[in-house]
């Protein structure tokens, strides 16, 4: 069976597959910390499966943009298990899932802008588009981190948007005459419009047709900005003063 693990986000998401089929999946809002609560609904999803962590075949994981610390667990997590138990990993980029969840059901070459929220930052998302049925999304602008008034005057014309479509975004739109497509009000995590799944699903498809899985050491996180992290002073090696 294949694992999918979703943790860019405090909307989180497991999926075991057997070929295409969604054997169990679980979705959650994280209440406390992804590290606390990752491995607990795993355990959950393998007793819903009625299978053992020997069951995994592969797992594929998100690799970011989001959260930090979400994303660096999720990561960690899965580099643990693939390791442990001697099965190849997948890193994918989580826009590419968010877009899959929909491009499928729109008209060929259609486009798929994903988005997430990064606060002050301003706004992260990429464009995507669908070659072919069964093949992994393709980028028709890469992952960028921009303001809302250059993501709402830039993006692809007539795409579907999903993601994290907040309300400044909306009104960032609206004011260049844009709107959000087939995607409206969805955010590609839990709804019950979905497919069975969600973006944990995602992921292993998409690492299939991209054929992505590999050694478990080479997955990265993906960054669109240096993290918030605070180097580290000098240590003074001459006398102090009292």
């Amino acid at each position: 069976m294949d694992l999918g693990i979703d943790s860019a986000a405090d909307n989180a998401s497991l999926a075991l597959l057997r070929g295409d089929e969604v054997i169990a999946e679980r979705a959650w809002h994280v209440e406390t910390t992804m590290s606390k609560e990752l491995l607990a609904h795993l355990d959950a999803l393998l007793v819903e499966a009625g299978v053992t962590r020997d069951h995994i075949a592969s797992i594929a994981v998100t690799t970011g943009p989001g959260q930090y610390g979400a994303v660096r667990t999720g990561l960690a997590t899965a580099q643990g298990l693939a390791l442990a138990f001697d099965v190849p990993l997948a890193g994918i980029i989580r826009f590419e899932a968010d877009a899959a969840l929909h491009l499928d059901a729109l008209p060929a070459g259609a486009t798929v802008v994903a988005v997430h929220d990064a606060g002050r930052s301003g706004i992260a998302w990429g464009a995507y588009t669908l070659d072919a049925p069964g093949t992994a999304p393709r980028p028709t602008v890469a992952p960028c981190l921009t303001t809302l008034e250059e993501v709402a005057r830039d993006a692809p014309a007539g795409a579907t948007w999903c993601g994290e479509v907040t309300d400044a975004l909306r009104e960032a739109l609206a004011a260049v005459g844009r709107g959000l497509g087939d995607a409206e009000a969805r955010s590609g995590d839990t709804e019950a419009d979905t497919p069975p799944g969600g973006r944990a699903a995602a992921l292993v498809r998409i690492a299939r047709a991209r054929q992505a899985y590999g050694d478990p050491a080479l997955v990265d996180a993906f960054y669109l900005r240096p993290p918030s992290i605070t180097r580290a002073r000098p240590r003074e090696t001459g006398p102090r003063e009292a």
